[in-house]
Formats: structure tokens, sequence, C-alpha cells
């Protein structure tokens, strides 16, 4: 027996869809993909993050700071097929991504930074003059 091969997010999908249409409550609930690889540094005077986004223009893409959490979100719009055409396999994931990420120091507004080039998205986010280390003196 043929089985259709499906994708986890593929299969979280099916099911969110099932659950919101059945219940109109639960529709505010709806899954959003969120399994962005993040690498977040410690430069000494600033927080230094990269987030893998392949394949998605920085036009659709947003960044917000707020109670020092960063939240990147955005999203792919899955292409139409023409009438002719079918997929035969398609295992890229479309829809919406948010990713909220958790500050561990204040940081200086004013000065955040964000570039996106070949599909990672790279933000500097200058540390607060409090959250700097300092060296104290001994006396």
């Amino acid at each position: 027996m043929l089985v259709r091969y499906k994708t986890f997010p593929s299969l979280f999908n099916e099911i969110d869809e099932l659950i919101t249409s059945t219940h109109p409550v639960l529709n505010r609930f709806r899954f959003v993909e969120s399994t962005r690889g993040v690498a977040m540094k410690d430069s000494g005077d600033a927080i230094n993050i990269a987030i893998e986004l392949p394949g998605i223009a920085k036009e659709d893409v947003k960044v917000t700071l707020h109670d020092d959490v960063l939240t990147v979100s955005g999203g792919r719009k899955q292409p139409e097929l023409k009438e002719n055409e079918q997929w035969i396999r398609n295992e890229i994931s479309y829809g919406k991504f948010e990713r909220s990420i958790n500050l561990p120091y204040s940081v200086v507004t004013e000065k955040i930074s964000a570039t996106q080039e070949n599909g990672i998205l790279r933000i500097t986010l200058p540390k607060a003059e409090e959250a700097k280390p300092k060296e104290i003196t001994i006396k």
C-alpha cells in the first residue's frame, strides 16, 4: 500500500486547520511556525543575533523590540499553480512565522541595526551602559 509522504510542518498545519475549522473560538490560537535557527552571542559591547531565514525577502520580515523582547516575524506565501500544474513533492514550508527572544541585557534602541544577506538576518543590539561590565579598582 502506498502512503502519501507528509512533512511535520504540513502535518501540523493540517491538524491546526482541522481544529480551528471545527472550533471557531480556537481560530485565534493558530499554529505559527517558530522553528527558525538562532545564534546569539555577546561581543562585549553588543548582542549579536543571527537568524536563518532562507528564501524570505527582507520586505517580508518585521523586527520589533518591546520590554527587552526581540520579535522577528514574517511569512512566505506558497506560489500558486497554473491550471495544468500540480505538486509532485513540496517540502518547503510556507505561512507565517514568529520568533521571540528574551534579551539578557538592556540595549540602546536607537542604535540597533539589522541586515539580511544570503538567508541570514543579522541584528546588532548595542548594550546600554549599565549592562556593560565594569572593572572595579580594589583600594
